[in-house]
């Protein structure tokens, strides 16, 4: 190999990884983070941290649907639903543009029109080990990907 060509598979290699870093990767890793959010309504739960228990599936009184449904789920299941992503260069911001998310995800003592309503945290968005793995996972891949191109 020439000293010209070793300078421009250099070049194409810097360009791959800028491009991967900028764009490519914020999309993919935004995916995983939603699946991995998304996996959290399904098994009611953050990563394994069970979520407090609802009143309504306690409540021998209740049948049909509201004693079996899925804690977060609602008749709608818009929240769970609601959880995307936005890219920027270089970075992914993972939200949810429901105005009450906040408010599970976080928990509040201040909800309800009357400000008075109690409601506990059941995470489903923020950092954790396992997002971490699979981010840092998917950024080796696609690294050594770009590399050996």
């Amino acid at each position: 190999m020439q000293i010209q060509d070793f300078s421009h598979h250099l070049q194409h290699l810097q360009d791959n990884l800028k491009r991967q870093l900028q764009h490519d990767l914020p999309r993919k890793l935004g995916n995983i983070a939603v699946r991995l959010f998304k996996e959290n309504f399904q098994k009611e739960s953050f990563f394994g941290r069970a979520w407090k228990e609802v009143k309504r599936r306690l409540n021998p009184k209740n049948r049909g649907a509201a004693a079996h449904r899925k804690i977060l789920t609602g008749p709608t299941g818009n929240l769970g639903r609601s959880i995307q992503f936005t890219p920027h260069d270089g970075s992914v911001v993972i939200h949810s543009d429901l105005p009450y998310a906040s408010a599970h995800n976080d928990g509040t003592s201040n909800a309800g029109r009357s400000h008075n309503v109690r409601i506990p945290q059941r995470q489903f968005i923020g950092p954790s080990p396992e997002l971490t793995d699979a981010i840092e996972k998917k950024i080796k891949e696609e690294i050594t990907k770009s590399i050996n191109q």
